[in-house]
Formats: structure tokens, C-alpha cells, sequence
């Protein structure tokens, strides 16, 4: 259901905008939105997390990864290369290719540059460090979602007959891909200066006031839950977090505020 509604949220958005219907002051953050929530979706579906214990419903796992990886514009399927990769060597400079992500802490510039490096890194991990032992299959099929990726957005940007339309596509879809960079990847991870298993990863705790924006970051404040235990789906990290609280302060889990990073009791 998650996945539909982000998919058919996206679309409609841009139907709107298409058709004259809403301005692009707000189609441009709605498609931001749009964009973080589908990682959420690729996410799940790399750690086999939609289809569970449930393998006759590892076709539906593969078909939601597939369906939401144009919108993130990141592979599918050579997705889980980089991603296992980052979780088997988490915060090891030169092992991690999330590693990079470290670079948003040098200013604005350096973490709007390095929101492209971290895309381009998505898009080439499989192509640099895969190619040679990949099937001819896995090739196509990688070759096939880049080119999709691109090819429905130049379409769109050709096609519609509407002002605008390339800025919302592609601003929108920057600042999403920021918003997945910076709260999705950096910040859990920061100062990226331990490699233990229970230290790795930050549990962000936020105000009662955040609420909402805790509910739009769906969960990843609790990034060390997904960390220790990867199979684990979003949905399920705030009662996980709560019922083994003791056992993360005693291994040392930083439990810190989301803006001073202090320990929060």
C-alpha cells in the first residue's frame, strides 16, 4: 500500500502541474516529498523486507523495488551491491561508498556536492565494481533502469506543454535526493568516526514538537534499529527501539538529541 500511494502521489502530482492545476512553488516540494519516500520503498525492497519470510512473495518484493527506482533514480537490482557493501563495512573510509556522505559536513556547498557525488555513486557503483563478474542479464537489466531512469524524464520534459515543467522535475528531484542524502544517510551516520556494530549508527531522538517530521522521515531517526537488525521494516523500529532501550544504552548506542547530539536519558 505504501508503495502505491508514493507512486500514484507522484504521478498525480505532476498530472496537476501538467495540467495548470497547482503552481510549481508547490508541485516542487510535493515531488521532494514523493522522491525521499520512494528510497524508503527501494530501501525495504533491497533488505527483502516487503516480502518477509514470505519467499512466494519475493516477485512482489522485486516489483516495488523496480516500480519506485525510476523516481529515486537509483538501480534496483545493483542497488543491493552498494548497499550490503556499506552495511558490511559501515563508516570504513575507502570500504563504505556511503563514506562520501561524510563530505555534507563541509558547508552547503560541500553538501550540495556531495548529494551529486553520493547519486552518481548509486548509479556507477554496480558498473565499476560488479560489471566484470555480472551475468549478461544483470547487465541489461542495470542498463535498462539507468536508461528508463533518464528516459521518462526527458520524455515528460519534451512532451509537456507546460512552463516550468524541467524545474519541477529536476529541482524537485535534487532536493528530494538531498532531503534522502542528508537525513536518510548523514546524519545517522555522523561523525562517521566508529565502526562497532552497536556504535556505527545513531538512534536521533526528537521533540514532541517534530512530530511531523518525524512521521515524514518514517522511522530512519532510528537508523541504528535498521543497522543491528536489517530485516526489520521501517514501520516497526519505534516499538523495537523501545523494547530493547536497556540493551543499546549498555552497548553504547548513541541515544543523542537531533540537534545537539547530546545523550537523551
Amino acid at each position: 500500500m505504501f508503495t502505491l500511494l508514493t507512486i500514484s502521489l507522484f504521478i498525480l502530482n505532476i498530472a496537476l502541474f501538467a495540467n495548470g492545476l497547482i503552481t510549481a512553488w508547490l508541485a516542487t516540494p510535493l515531488l521532494s516529498v514523493f522522491t525521499y519516500m520512494s528510497y524508503t520503498t527501494l530501501h525495504e525492497a533491497v533488505h527483502g523486507n516487503i516480502h518477509g519470510n514470505k519467499s512466494n512473495f519475493r516477485w512482489l518484493n522485486s516489483l516495488c523495488g523496480y516500480l519506485v527506482a525510476p523516481i529515486i533514480a537509483v538501480p534496483y537490482a545493483s542497488h543491493k551491491h552498494e548497499h550490503f557493501t556499506h552495511h558490511r563495512f559501515t563508516n570504513i573510509d575507502g570500504k563504505d561508498p556511503d563514506f562520501l556522505i561524510s563530505g555534507m559536513s563541509k558547508g552547503l556547498a560541500g553538501a550540495l556536492l556531495t548529494t551529486l557525488k553520493f547519486f552518481y555513486t548509486q548509479n556507477s557503483f554496480f558498473a565499476k565494481n560488479n560489471w566484470g563478474r555480472a551475468f549478461v542479464q544483470e547487465r541489461l537489466i542495470y542498463c535498462g533502469e539507468l536508461s528508463f531512469s533518464l528516459g521518462w524524464r526527458v520524455l515528460v520534459i519534451v512532451l509537456v506543454d507546460q512552463p516550468g515543467i524541467a524545474a519541477v522535475l529536476l529541482v524537485g528531484y535534487f532536493f528530494g535526493g538531498f532531503f534522502t542524502a542528508y537525513w536518510f544517510a548523514y546524519r545517522p551516520h555522523f561523525p562517521y568516526d566508529n565502526t562497532a556494530r552497536y556504535q556505527n549508527t545513531s538512534s536521533l531522538i526528537m521533540p514532541i514538537w517534530m512530530r511531523p517530521f518525524e512521521w515524514l522521515w518514517l522511522g530512519q531517526n532510528l537508523h541504528s534499529i535498521h543497522h543491528l537488525f536489517p530485516r526489520v521494516p521501517f514501520y516497526r523500529y519505534h516499538a523495537l527501539h523501545k523494547e530493547i532501550e536497556p540493551i543499546l544504552r549498555a552497548q553504547g548506542t548513541p541515544i543523542v538529541g537531533i540537534w545537539t547530539r547530546k545523550p537523551v536519558n
